[in-house]
């Protein structure tokens, strides 16, 4: 009776494994999941097929340089089908990053020669990369109260050297662009300057202030570069001039503030910050040749830092000054008559060399003070507004730009 039981459940059992396999060839394949089933080769190059297409769906903008016909200068030419969205991505590389998940590099290469009259040009020569995504992800440089590269007090011995040159300095900075532009790789300054030099004979001092303040704007985190401006001819030197057709340059190169810079000032301590100030800042406050006194309030000649906004408001320097002495009086009036506060540093920090040179007598001082008197209300006529000067030539040398200012000739009463 046993032997028949296991019969029986052995036949069950047959019958119960040929239900169950064909239940698996009718109906079990049509329910795998996919993910178990074997991909064949042809469907992964399908897959790698998609995945180019997507990746080759927008084109980078092709970007060339071609010679210019007229001055032999190199342009830049942006080569794409819809060239309003080129323009937009390079003003803003954010846009850039939304649309095409990246942003895209351009790089402007503008040959290192005399430039005329177009210094449009320079717009490009110092934006010649677009922020990339890495850009976003940098620190704000320090503070200059944070800033432990600093080392206050700075050696003066170094200004005894005569015969520095040019290429001597080059060397001494590979690292600096074309104009004398430099800006920090580890941090995003909020500082981007045009240090401003009027000149006129005194070689030996521009070359020696240029290798001495290019360490100081390093430790001092700023983006900069330097302006020469230099008179055209003989004639008596017309300060304000030359430096009003310079801050128009410095506007081309989309700085947040100028410092205009005399050659002969160098500073003793780099706590002194050339940074831009959020007022007129009159770093050269505490010179040498004057006791380390500041004399009188409207004071604001050898180094002084102003925003381009500042610098319009009071309307630039005067044109109106022939000769040595008076604009920089004049720019102290114009700023205290638009209540503007002259900031300065204290004075341990703020402390000047002044180089020994020729000391220029003034040209007619009663006109001089004549024009001092009415400093607070002839602003408005005289200065940046009234282009009194033209830029004659521009060149873009490896520690500066060099530019060539004719101011007309000087009235009679001051000569």
């Amino acid at each position: 009776m046993a032997i028949k039981c296991l019969h029986l459940s052995m036949k069950q059992l047959l019958l119960l494994l040929a239900v169950a396999t064909c239940f698996y060839f009718i109906i079990g394949k049509s329910v795998i999941p996919a993910r178990l089933k074997t991909t064949k080769p042809r469907d992964i190059l399908s897959i790698e097929q998609q995945q180019q297409q997507i990746r080759g769906s927008k084109k980078p903008s092709i970007i060339r340089n071609e010679k210019a016909k007229g001055n032999e200068e190199s342009v830049v030419e942006l080569v794409q089908n819809d060239q309003e969205a080129v323009l937009e991505r390079i003003r803003s590389p954010d846009i850039d990053m939304q649309r095409n998940g990246t942003s895209t590099t351009i790089t402007v290469n503008i040959e290192d020669k005399p430039l005329a009259d177009d210094i449009s040009l320079f717009d490009e020569l110092e934006n010649r990369s677009l922020k990339n995504r890495s850009d976003d992800l940098k620190k704000i440089c320090p503070d200059p109260e944070d800033n432990r590269k600093l080392i206050g007090q700075l050696p003066q011995a170094v200004l005894l050297i005569t015969n520095l040159k040019e290429a001597e300095v080059q060397k001494h900075y590979p690292h600096l662009e074309p104009g004398g532009h430099w800006k920090p790789e580890d941090c995003v300054t909020e500082h981007k300057i045009a240090v401003i030099i009027p000149f006129r004979d005194r070689q030996t001092h521009l070359t020696r202030l240029i290798d001495f303040l290019i360490p100081v704007f390093r430790r001092q985190r700023l983006d900069f570069r330097f302006i020469v401006t230099e008179q055209y001819g003989n004639d008596l030197f017309n300060k304000g001039r030359i430096m009003n057709a310079a801050f128009r340059l410095a506007e081309r190169l989309n700085v947040s503030c100028v410092i205009f810079h005399d050659v002969d000032m160098f500073p003793q301590d780099d706590r002194n910050f050339y940074g831009c100030p959020p007022t007129p800042r009159h770093i050269g406050a505490f010179v040498s040749n004057l006791g380390y006194q500041l004399w009188y309030k409207e004071i604001v000649g050898g180094v002084l830092a102003i925003s381009m906004n500042d610098y319009r408001t009071v309307n630039g320097y005067s044109n109106m000054y022939w000769g040595w002495g008076g604009e920089d009086d004049d720019m102290g009036k114009r700023i205290m008559a638009q209540n503007l506060t002259i900031e300065r540093p204290d004075a341990t920090t703020g402390r000047f060399t002044m180089l020994k040179h020729v000391k220029r007598k003034r040209s007619a001082p009663k006109l001089v003070y004549k024009l001092l008197d009415e400093a607070e209300t002839r602003y408005r006529t005289d200065g940046l507004n009234v282009p009194a000067w033209k830029i004659l030539k521009t060149t873009r040398r490896p520690l500066y730009y060099h530019i060539y200012v004719d101011v007309g000739k000087p009235p009679s009463e001051w000569v």
